[in-house]
């Protein structure tokens, strides 16, 4: 019998559900989104632990850096077993962060779960630790004072530190405590398939189905659904009404404005919801080619395209960042929506902040500007360059485009406010779009639309 069948029912067991995802996150390099999904399959639970398992574990991740901090007044965290490890960031979190959970509760189901794992002789030594957090909580929480503003903003807001010195130097401090301060309501952003059905029919027959559903914050084809459960399961989106998609992708292919006719390229494409929405916008004339580098991942193109109904797109296996000269000036618009550091989204996905380090920045960035650099070939003169990101590090934005430009003399930065939503306006600096979560409601999406010289004024608006 495993530990989940010995775990009972209630509080231990979705405790013991958001340890063993903590674990896979921590020390086995699972990604946050992936272990909750697979850890919450077939577990029959009532929904309301379903969401207090995904609070524990995407609250402890939000919040470990500084758990971390605090519990290593009180021990030595360097050598401590990997379980009784995510076994105090649990029960730290519930102390500290959780109003509704006693201490004592925190304390004494730690305490079972280290006996449920062959630890019981260290339960005297986690309820000790635990213990200690809850009788100092309020003074704990409370930076300590002379420290620096970046030290104090990493505290306060679970960041690393390097990344926050990083960011005020970019942004300044002001706004590194926007980009700092969390977003995350829960919903879940859909895109309506407009092919199929109004926004209106859709939002009318999921709320009669008794979903929360709401206007997307800026965009006509966009609705967020409140406590949308297994999104997979929902019939409307296995019959193709709409599409997981945030309002930042959705911007990101009204910036490519394609048209019917068009031959386009969305060149890193999975899982293929931008070149999904391009053929809708086309409406199913002319050819969306989507390429990834990864077999896996153009097979979920296509099952996306199958389930949406999109036949002018064509997915294919391509890395991007290899030159291929018979697509040289064969597409009208190009989308390079580049792999990326995510440091946008790390709102939806907390692990990000664990995960990343200075030294892969720069690799990412040296990556984005090849695929730039190569995929500009493929745009026919007069055609439309659009250069995405989820992320919010100038390294992986703005300088790639400037790199490009000044190695391609032929493109030149174009003005996006024809696209943009007049809400969105001041998120332009340079003809570039930055969007911040705290701030605009959504990813941290970059945006630069590009146009190749020869022809120019053929601009066509939404």
């Amino acid at each position: 019998m495993n530990s989940i069948e010995t775990a009972g029912s209630g509080g231990t067991r979705t405790r013991y559900l958001a340890l063993k995802i903590l674990k896979e996150i921590n020390q086995e390099g699972k990604y946050s989104n992936i272990a909750l999904k697979e850890g919450l399959r077939g577990q029959s639970l009532q929904e309301r632990d379903v969401a207090f398992v995904t609070q524990l574990v995407y609250g402890t991740l939000e919040r470990q850096i500084t758990i971390d901090t605090l519990l290593k007044k009180f021990a030595s965290l360097r050598r401590v077993n990997p379980w009784v490890l995510n076994i105090l960031r649990l029960g730290g979190y519930q102390i500290l962060y959780l109003d509704r959970v006693p201490d004592s509760a925190a304390c004494n189901e730690a305490g079972k779960l280290c006996g449920m794992h062959g630890l019981s002789a260290l339960k005297g030594f986690v309820n000790g630790v635990l213990r200690n957090v809850s009788r100092n909580r309020e003074r704990l929480l409370v930076p300590e004072p002379g420290i620096s503003l970046p030290e104090k903003l990493a505290f306060q807001y679970a960041f690393p530190l390097w990344l926050v010195k990083k960011w005020i130097a970019d942004y300044g401090p002001e706004q590194t405590e926007t980009i700092l301060k969390p977003f995350h309501t829960g919903d879940v952003s859909v895109r309506v398939n407009t092919g199929k059905l109004p926004p209106t029919a859709l939002k009318e027959k999921l709320t009669r189905w008794g979903f929360h559903v709401l206007d997307g914050y800026y965009m006509k084809e966009a609705l967020r659904i409140r406590d949308a459960g297994d999104i997979g399961a929902n019939s409307f989106y296995q019959d193709g009404s709409f599409a997981v998609q945030g309002e930042s992708s959705v911007l990101d292919v009204r910036l490519v404005d394609p048209q019917p006719g068009e031959i386009l390229l969305d060149a890193c494409s999975s899982p293929g919801n931008k070149a999904i929405y391009m053929a809708e916008r086309m409406k199913g004339k002319g050819q969306v080619t989507a390429w990834d580098i990864h077999e896996h991942r153009v097979r979920l193109i296509q099952q996306n395209c199958k389930r949406m109904n999109a036949r002018i797109v064509v997915p294919s296996v391509q890395d991007a960042s290899s030159y291929q000269p018979e697509f040289r000036e064969r597409f009208d618009r190009v989308l390079v929506d580049a792999p990326c550091s995510g440091l946008g989204t790390i709102s939806k996905k907390p692990d990000i902040k664990l995960r990343v380090r200075p030294e892969g920045l720069s690799g990412l960035s040296d990556l984005q500007g090849k695929i730039l650099e190569v995929c500009s070939r493929y745009v026919k003169p007069d055609g439309v360059l659009v250069y995405s990101t989820c992320t919010i590090n100038p390294q992986e934005n703005a300088d790639v485009v400037y790199r490009l430009l000044k190695k391609r003399r032929d493109f030149v930065l174009e003005d996006p406010l024809p696209w943009l939503p007049d809400a969105l306006r001041s998120t332009v600096r340079g003809r570039m779009i930055q969007l911040i979560p705290s701030r605009d409601h959504m990813d941290g999406f970059f945006i630069a639309r590009l146009r190749r010289k020869n022809g120019v004024g053929k601009q066509s608006k939404q």
